[in-house]
């Protein structure tokens, strides 16, 4: 059991407060019976939800963080008479640290979520299989700002759970759910199977069938091309009998090798003859009959000319030695390009020595045995895709039974008890809210005829309540909006039942003028009483304006109930203290 809370920043008027202690049973956060908002009751049991491993304080308590510093909050635990202390920051919630009595360290190793969470189920006895902490007991923590006040829906923990998980989340709790266990992962096998082949035909990794018509177009197709095939066959005298698709596809294979390979030689001959004509032209004659230019131009200077006629030299020898390197390069790709036909001619022959099947006829049957193979192998995948989508179907059913199987007993049983507490809230016969799951991934919550408020939030307490009765969640948290709807008499009947439950816990904030009789209970089990002017959670409220300059002059002269204008009317009567006196 939770045993208390503190921390260093609760506080009221006389400094910071004494830990707040819990009993087994009820026990309640109480503010003022007017209703008085923002004094820290919801707070307080958000932080509970803290304390219990979640996260919402952090996330939805904003103006608290706005307004108070990173903060510890402290708290012990009592189990088989042992206590066990812990805190959990504001600043690093992602671990929970074991204390000493002082809520000191103590030396061993922080827990992380998942630990502590272990630590919690094994405490409270609850690890049967598939069980989780928190979906275990978050849905039973009922705060304003959590997701858990749905009346029609008190399975859920989020507005985003779905009904089927919200259900298979109870079959957990209930401890039903190691059956549902094996089902659901023999649907999620046969989910990832089909997903797999449907994955692989979008990608075309295997060639698809779009419907039942093109299965039908394909077998039409598939005997005709055996009708070609086995007419083939006859007229080379059942030469091709012997022949299997494979060899033919590595005739057809070997042929398409050999067409690569003769182009290519093409192209390199054609590169090669290029070379020769360049090389064949001959070199160029630099050398000139200058004595005849000379004769014309008397005044040239020769030597001019013979340094160009050596520089040509010199780029000729450069040239003539790349062009050899390339000539090599081209009769050396050529013999490779040659040896691989050759190598490929003979693998052709080897294989096409069939007696009376001619090449043409091979490469026909190939074509034939290539497309059989595709149509083939298609409609097998279309027929396995159907196969496939019958077992994720026959999976499906079989998990839908089972759970509604299995939660068919929790339901009768969430249902008697709750009529029977119903009933004792009552002097005359008033129906008592139902549980009504249709199917695997549905649910109803109500109450037959009677959709009032105050019916709904008595149905959710209900629920809570016969859950904690009828299987191990350990306790319950209801916030005070609960019993916002619902008249006095029931009210103080409630609180009856919540002080029945003994052996567990039960958290409540409370702020409703009610019975005397339902007063004197809140009063019994009462741990912190909230209220407005320094009693707040955290000593103070930061929903109050800050106070102008004027007003705060005046709180200092002691006139701290006067407002300003207030005041100003008090002189002006001191002035005029005969003003609209009856003279008669």
């Amino acid at each position: 059991m939770l045993r208390s809370v503190s921390c260093s920043e609760f506080k009221d008027h006389n400094g910071v407060r004494k830990p707040i202690i819990f009993e087994m049973g009820l026990n309640a956060v109480v503010g003022e019976e007017s209703g008085t908002n923002s004094i820290g009751k919801s707070t307080f049991l958000m932080i509970l939800d803290f304390v219990f491993g979640g996260d919402d304080y952090l996330t939805k308590s904003k103006e608290v963080h706005r307004n108070v510093d990173d903060h510890k909050i402290c708290f012990q635990f009592i189990f088989d008479e042992k206590p066990y202390y812990f805190y959990r920051a504001t600043d690093d919630p992602g671990v929970v640290v074991p204390c000493d009595e002082n809520y000191k360290p103590n030396g061993e190793s922080p827990f992380k979520l998942d630990k502590y969470y272990d630590f919690l189920k094994e405490h409270y006895g609850m690890d049967a299989e598939g069980q989780t902490w928190r979906s275990s007991v978050s849905r039973a923590i009922r705060v304003d700002r959590r997701e858990t006040l749905d009346e029609d829906k008190p399975f859920k923990s989020a507005k985003k759970e779905t009904d089927e998980d919200a259900i298979v989340n109870m079959l957990r709790l209930f401890e039903k759910y190691s059956l549902v266990e094996e089902k659901r992962k023999a649907k999620k096998a046969a989910e990832a199977d089909e997903e797999a082949l449907k994955t692989a035909m979008s990608h075309e990794i295997v060639r698809n069938v779009k419907n039942d018509t093109e299965f039908r177009r394909n077998v039409e197709r598939i005997q005709t091309l055996k009708a070609e095939a086995a007419e083939l066959a006859r007229k080379s005298d059942n030469g091709l009998l012997d022949l299997s698709s494979f060899q033919a596809e590595q005739l057809q294979e070997i042929q398409n090798k050999i067409s690569g390979f003769r182009r290519q030689r093409t192209r390199l001959r054609t590169q090669l003859d290029s070379l020769e004509r360049s090389k064949n032209e001959g070199k160029k004659k630099f050398q000139k009959d200058y004595l005849e230019l000379l004769e014309f131009f008397p005044d040239i200077d020769v030597s001019k000319l013979t340094q160009v006629e050596d520089f040509h030299r010199q780029m000729s020898r450069v040239l003539s030695s790349e062009l050899s390197e390339s000539r090599k390069d081209l009769i050396a790709m050529i013999e490779i390009a040659e040896s691989e036909i050759r190598q490929l001619e003979e693998e052709k022959v080897r294989i096409s020595q069939i007696p009376n099947v001619s090449v043409a006829t091979l490469e026909k049957y190939a074509d034939i045995q290539k497309e059989l193979q595709e149509l083939e192998g298609a409609n097998k995948h279309h027929l396995d895709k159907k196969k496939l989508a019958d077992v994720t179907s026959k999976k499906k059913d079989e998990l839908n039974r089972t759970i509604l199987d299995e939660i068919k007993d929790i339901q009768k049983e969430l249902n008697d008890v709750i009529k029977e507490m119903n009933d004792t809230l009552y002097d005359v016969a008033i129906r008592a809210p139902r549980l009504d799951v249709t199917s695997s991934s549905a649910y109803d919550y109500y109450t037959y005829d009677d959709g009032g408020k105050g019916m709904r939030e008595k149905g959710l307490i209900l629920f809570d309540l016969a859950c904690m009765k009828t299987s191990k969640l350990p306790f319950v948290v209801h916030d005070s909006l609960l019993f916002a709807d619902i008249e006095n008499e029931v009210i103080e009947r409630l609180l009856k039942l919540y002080q029945k439950q003994t052996g567990k816990q039960v958290f409540i904030a409370y702020d409703k003028k009610t019975t005397d009789a339902a007063k004197k209970i809140v009063e019994s089990v009462e741990r912190i009483h909230l209220r407005r002017g320094g009693d707040e959670l955290f000593g103070r409220s930061w929903n109050r304006e800050k106070k102008n300059k004027d007003e705060a002059n005046a709180e200092s002269n002691g006139n701290t109930d006067l407002s300003t204008e207030e005041t100003g009317q008090m002189t002006l009567k001191l002035d005029k203290p005969d003003e609209g006196k009856n003279d008669n």
